[in-house]
């Protein structure tokens, strides 16, 4: 069967509401984290309380997002939220590897793309730091090469996360949300491939 690259419009889409989502997780999540704050910021002081709060934020939206990016991605055979809605999947790209992505690839690809972000935020949160702002710009500078490589057929439309892991996106049966049992392929736990 042949495998047709997913358009970027359509991956820029998808990404965008998984960001939503990822968004939404976080909340979920700052909910029991907030107690654990500030009974933090009662033993070691308030003088830490927007360090913090920032490590807070940023542990639970990278959570979400390993939730959303890792788990969710393996347990839905490569379709994130987004990418179900959009009729996306991750997928291998050597065409005789079995079709379904291990958790390496999809650790790492999380990685490639969330970076960029959290080095963009944490350079935007220390101006006067350069050494920061270089890593920002490097990481901004791979967001934007892997938006044009998103647009050229040619590589097969192969960002720099699908060339780093060995993957492609491609175009797949769209595949509608079951908000109780998606959530809960966000979650830690055992993957069992033989589901699938």
């Amino acid at each position: 069967m042949p495998y047709f690259s997913a358009p970027f419009w359509r991956r820029l889409a998808a990404r965008l509401i998984d960001l939503a989502v990822c968004l939404a997780l976080t909340f979920l999540l700052a909910v029991p984290a907030t107690p654990l704050v500030l009974i933090a910021e009662a033993v070691i002081g308030s003088e830490y309380e927007d360090t913090l709060l920032d490590v807070a934020a940023w542990a639970c939206y990278f959570t979400a997002y390993i939730g959303l990016e890792v788990f969710m991605l393996l347990r839905r055979d490569g379709q994130t939220i987004g990418k179900g809605l959009l009729g996306v999947r991750v997928v291998p790209a050597d065409p005789w590897a079995r079709p379904r992505l291990d958790l390496r690839p999809a650790a790492v690809r999380m990685l490639i793309i969330f970076l960029p972000f959290f080095f963009l935020s944490v350079a935007g949160s220390n101006p006067e730091s350069t050494a920061l702002d270089i890593v920002a710009m490097t990481a901004f500078g791979t967001f934007l090469v892997s938006c044009v490589l998103a647009l050229v057929p040619a590589n097969s439309r192969r960002t720099i996360h699908d060339l780093v892991t060995g993957t492609r996106v491609i175009r797949a049966p769209k595949r509608k949300v079951e908000l109780k049992k998606d959530l809960m392929m966000a979650l830690p736990g055992r993957i069992d491939f033989a589901k699938h």
